[in-house]
């Protein structure tokens, strides 16, 4: 068992033995077919040449009985009567087995169109009756069309009379050969019976030869093609080796090719981390003159207030007796400057936070999150740099949710804020930010009127260390860190501007949190 399951389930594949095989089964299978196909071609020709001899004998016959019997029976006697006119049924016999004498002729039977036979080879047949529609063929010739049914030994024929031999069972019609109106008068039917014993034996012999000759002619194509594969398979069995050794050979390069990629992936990764970083620091570096200045606002103000407090503090120490209405109006107001110098020191404080979180380095965390609190949040970073240039937002009333890192999006935003503001600089323009919830994703679209970018370096903007800035203002890293930043995002950003003087839409797309 094992070992024929190794021959329909070898571990490698063999082509000599699967040619050998279903060369077996095809060359087994045809011969087969052919046999069968072959001898039934062979018996329908051998019927239907019986068919035609048989038409042929019995129009000989047709013309013998009127010749011999018909004709000078009705000279004679004026009328037929075979049934009472036993001279004339023996007429009759002589005509037929004359006529039949040394043919396959087994039987032979003469109806009247009601199905009596009037006449048989076999004398107790005479007077029997077949009814109308009970025997096809019969009908059929009644009609004026012959038929034919072949019967095989063992079968019963249209009598009922068992079937020793097999035999083609033939019904024709039979007409008076005197023309009437230039037509023959049928006048009844003749039924012959031929030995088709020598039909199993032709057939037998047939199927034989069909097998040995198909059989012979596939085995010599199998051997032709045999010695072809055989060729054919050396051929395969060394490349198969060649390719083995080939494909060896490419997946170790392959595996020392991925290990080399890997390496460079991560230096790129660090690499990407290092630009981010500097890159906020050089935006930091922007914030740091608008910075001062905010802060200075505050602390003067606090010092003002602690001058006041000073001077109204010694004055109301040097007078504690003599105090009139005015000292008192003097010293009430210590709480409201007191609640300024609270407010104005919280706010350095916020200003001061932002900006250290800003900074602050940390590995990328994918978080859900609201993409208008981000701009909300880079405003609150951003706003020093406002000055008298209008920010309008055009944020969408829905949550935006995406999934993605809040502080490398601030930066994003933050830096195309700042290149906002220094397309505005001169012209003193709008900037317009607005966010548009999508069936997919999430667009937020920095507009502004400023100088705009010239058409040829809209495909350069994203490349790193490309700026239209003047010296000094900027590094050429911001929008290629921006892209990488939103492609890892899984993302797109592109910017469009119709020429200088016509503005610039920046338009970030990023997927909707499911």
């Amino acid at each position: 068992m094992k070992s024929f399951h190794k021959i329909f389930h070898p571990e490698k594949f063999n082509l000599l033995l699967y040619y050998t095989l279903t060369s077996f089964v095809a060359i087994a299978a045809m011969s087969l077919m052919v046999g069968w196909i072959f001898p039934r071609m062979e018996s329908k020709e051998l019927i239907s040449r019986s068919e035609k001899y048989a038409q042929r004998f019995i129009s000989h016959l047709n013309y013998e009985i009127y010749k011999d019997f018909l004709l000078p029976t009705l000279k004679r006697d004026k009328q037929i009567d075979l049934e009472n006119n036993k001279t004339q049924l023996r007429k009759l016999d002589h005509v037929i087995r004359e006529n039949l004498y040394g043919l396959h002729i087994k039987k032979l039977y003469l109806y009247d169109f009601e199905g009596h036979i009037i006449y048989s080879t076999i004398p107790e047949h005479i007077g029997f009756t077949l009814d109308r529609g009970m025997n096809k063929n019969l009908d059929s010739a009644i009609n004026g069309k012959p038929a034919s049914v072949l019967r095989l030994a063992g079968t019963t024929d249209s009598k009922g009379i068992d079937v020793v031999e097999t035999l083609l069972e033939s019904y024709y019609p039979f007409y008076d050969m005197e023309k009437d109106g230039g037509e023959k008068t049928q006048i009844g039917v003749l039924e012959i019976y031929q030995d088709m014993s020598d039909l199993k034996r032709q057939i037998t012999k047939a199927r034989e030869k069909a097998i040995v000759m198909t059989g012979s002619a596939m085995g010599i194509l199998f051997l032709a093609l045999f010695l072809i594969v055989f060729k054919a398979a050396r051929i395969i069995d060394t490349k198969t080796h060649q390719l083995i050794d080939s494909k060896n050979s490419l997946e170790q390069k392959v595996e020392e090719r991925t290990s080399e990629i890997r390496e460079a992936y991560k230096e790129l990764q660090l690499t990407q981390r290092k630009l981010i970083q500097n890159e906020k620091l050089a935006s930091i570096g922007t914030l740091t003159a608008g910075l001062a200045h905010e802060i200075n606002n505050p602390l003067a103000s606090i010092a003002s207030c602690a001058e006041g407090l000073i001077e109204r503090l010694k004055t109301a120490l040097g007078h504690k007796e003599q105090r009139n209405p005015a000292e008192k109006a003097d010293l009430e107001v210590f709480p409201e400057y007191l609640k300024i110098i609270c407010d104005e020191t919280y706010r350095c404080k916020t200003i001061i936070s932002n900006l250290l979180n800003f900074a602050r380095h940390s590995a990328p965390k994918f978080e859900r999150i609201d993409i208008n609190q981000i701009i909300h949040g880079t405003l609150s970073v951003g706003q020093y740099q406002q000055k008298d240039r209008k920010i309008q937002l055009h944020l969408s009333r829905e949550a935006c949710e995406v999934i993605g890192d809040p502080q490398q999006l601030k930066q994003v935003f933050l830096n195309l804020l700042i290149n906002s503001f220094h397309a505005t600089e001169e012209s003193g323009g709008d900037i317009l930010i607005s966010t548009i919830k999508k069936q997919t994703v999430v667009q937020i679209i920095f507009k502004d009127s400023g100088i705009g970018i010239k058409r040829e370096h809209l495909d350069k903007i994203f490349d790193p260390f490309f700026t239209t800035k003047s010296t000094g203002k900027g590094t050429g890293l911001g929008l290629a860190i921006c892209y990488g930043i939103i492609d890892v995002h899984n993302g797109r950003i592109e910017a469009f501007s119709e020429g200088p003087g016509t503005g610039a839409t920046f338009t970030v797309s990023l997927p909707k949190a499911t």
